[in-house]
């Protein structure tokens, strides 16, 4: 097993994968979940089984400012890596208790420390806001998210220092 770049191959397992992990009003259609991909390739991994298949993928673009993308939306960015947007992480339903999330999160925490990345930013959907804690991610409790990503979404942020190690799990 072992993490990758995202390659144009692995979009029928990212959508059924995010289709099993996510709750239907959080359902991107194919062409905003590329969007990311296209905007920032260096940024969005998969997470793949000896025989190259997608057990999990985790997308990120660069991105500015204290507001999170809208949900649904194609992402079109002009901007470096001072700041990044996690985007989605999803792991599929028969790999998920293997730390697979883990491994995804520290190696695109040290890519984007690699970089030059100063700030991740994320949304927590499905209550996931403790999940998201474990890494270092705080909470940015005064900014209201759109109200897309669902009731209770919480906008998030981690500092990066450049030789900051990343928490495991």
């Amino acid at each position: 097993m072992s993490i990758r770049m995202i390659k144009e191959t692995d979009w029928d397992a990212i959508m059924q994968i995010q289709s099993d992990a996510y709750a239907s009003h959080l359902h991107e259609d194919l062409t905003v979940l590329q969007s990311k991909w296209i905007a920032s390739p260096t940024s969005c991994f998969a997470f793949t089984h000896a025989d190259d298949s997608v057990l999990g993928y985790l997308l990120a673009h660069p991105w500015l400012g204290n507001q999170a993308p809208k949900l649904g939306k194609a992402v079109m960015v002009d901007a470096g890596y001072c700041e990044v947007y996690l985007h989605d992480l999803a792991i599929s339903g028969d790999a998920r208790g293997l730390g697979i999330a883990s491994q995804l999160i520290n190696n695109f925490i040290i890519a984007m420390q690699n970089v030059g990345c100063q700030r991740l930013l994320l949304t927590a959907v499905q209550d996931s806001a403790p999940f998201w804690q474990q890494y270092g991610f705080n909470g940015l409790e005064h900014i209201s998210v759109c109200p897309s990503y669902g009731q209770g979404a919480k906008l998030m942020v981690l500092n990066l220092q450049a030789h900051s190690t990343p928490q495991s799990k």
